[in-house]
């Protein structure tokens, strides 16, 4: 059994890295991945092989090994069979291989159930990161739908009600320990019946140092406009609110004739056509830029705006809000339940309702017309640099040694 203080070797099932995906999940798999490959850790991470980008054997440290693409209905996010892929081949390399302990990440432990004896019999410790609860997705996609009527939308509403109710709560209730980033997904894991004392609470982290340092892109985002600039980064993807965010920026522009609106990320299900149809409609093609997914550091995309607005309908404590406030970028983020009790004081922020235009509208203005802009800056600066990558990491090894113990009194 690895003691406090002794290096483990720590496996992760997570669909993707950073260098396929910008989401949240796969930054904070290979941010703390790989700080505890810098302190001396072994780590390995089981995701899947896109075929649309290269498949290294390591990125930053972490050793990965690839479940290959397979046929499915959702071969973006192909949740089930990814995770009895993934643990399958886990218990295949365990019988000639030693592990401490499994991190999973979401829905990636769906087929843990099946395979609990079996990591138990080998003494292997196991840990999920739930960042929201699949009903908690249920809601905000509902919330979706009524703004973008799609069937589509009700059958992902459908069969995320099944992975919920079937799935979700048997793997969190056999995991040894459940970890989580905000308070309004810790109370709701409660209400599932997962015990308090088993959840640990770990906002994720933020690169103070990097986003201080980095360079503005040679990017001409205004295109003759005078600006102001405001920036988007994250998948384009209507739970994410972007619909919502053009709606306001056609408002904007009314006290703001010359303001750009930059989207830069991915999308899928086809949704940057639907995007680009609302940007039509709406009549604000010629200010609002789609930058596609960024491929290799998004960092500096933050410098390019005067503004960095988070629309969403839903999500725990997004990265990009901790990302803005290093980069020392002012921020528009709507009330949510996970983001309202970690801000402290609430002023860092400018706060928007959720899923109102004219709400984010005003918001967006009040941040543009800052005139406290410096010192709410420096203020918010000061409150990120209290969660660095290396202090998430730490905090997680703790989590760790804690489950191998756990493991250990069962055996």
């Amino acid at each position: 059994m690895a003691q406090e203080g002794e290096l483990v070797r720590i496996c992760f099932i997570v669909s993707d890295l950073s260098n396929t995906r910008i989401g949240g999940i796969s930054r904070v798999a290979t941010e703390i991945g790989s700080n505890f490959v810098k302190q001396g850790h072994e780590v390995i991470a089981y995701v899947l092989c896109r075929k649309e980008h290269d498949c290294p054997p390591c990125h930053r440290g972490i050793k990965i090994r690839y479940i290959e693409a397979f046929s499915t209905l959702n071969p973006d996010y192909p949740i089930v069979g990814f995770s009895r892929r993934v643990f399958r081949k886990f218990c295949l390399d365990a019988q000639n291989e030693h592990f401490d302990l499994l991190q999973s990440f979401n829905l990636n432990a769906i087929a843990y159930p099946t395979h609990r004896q079996y990591l138990k019999k080998h003494g292997i410790a196991f840990v999920v990161s739930s960042f929201e609860t699949i009903l908690m997705d249920v809601k905000a996609k509902a919330t979706e739908f009524r703004s973008l009527r799609s069937l589509k939308t009700i059958l992902q509403i459908i069969y995320e009600t099944y992975l919920a109710l079937v799935h979700e709560r048997r793997y969190l209730r056999m995991a040894d320990l459940v970890v989580t980033e905000d308070e309004n997904t810790q109370v709701a894991l409660q209400k599932m019946g997962i015990y308090k004392e088993k959840i640990r609470l770990i906002p994720s982290g933020v690169d103070v140092e990097r986003a201080e340092r980095v360079a503005i892109p040679k990017l001409d985002i205004k295109i003759g406009s005078a600006g102001p600039v405001i920036g988007y980064i994250g998948r384009v993807d209507p739970r994410k609110g972007v619909q919502y965010l053009i709606a306001a920026m056609k408002m904007v522009r009314v006290k703001y004739p010359e303001a750009i609106l930059f989207l830069a990320g991915g999308s899928r299900h086809g949704y940057d056509v639907t995007t680009r149809e609302l940007i039509k409609k709406l009549g604000l093609t010629d200010c609002v830029r789609l930058l596609g997914y960024i491929k290799g550091d998004i960092m500096p995309y933050y410098k390019l705006a005067d503004v960095i607005a988070i629309p969403s309908l839903s999500e725990g404590i997004p990265l990009t809000l901790g990302e803005a406030m290093a980069a020392q970028v002012p921020v528009v983020i709507t009330r949510l339940p996970g983001v309202v009790p970690f801000i402290r004081p609430s002023d860092l922020v400018f706060w928007s309702d959720i899923a109102d235009p004219r709400s984010l509208s005003e918001a967006l203005m009040a941040a543009l017309n800052d005139s406290e802009k410096k010192d709410r800056l420096s203020r918010a600066l000061q409150f990120i640099q209290g969660y660095t990558w290396r202090a998430v990491a730490e905090r997680y090894l703790e989590v760790y040694h804690e489950a191998v113990k756990i493991q250990a009194t069962l055996a």
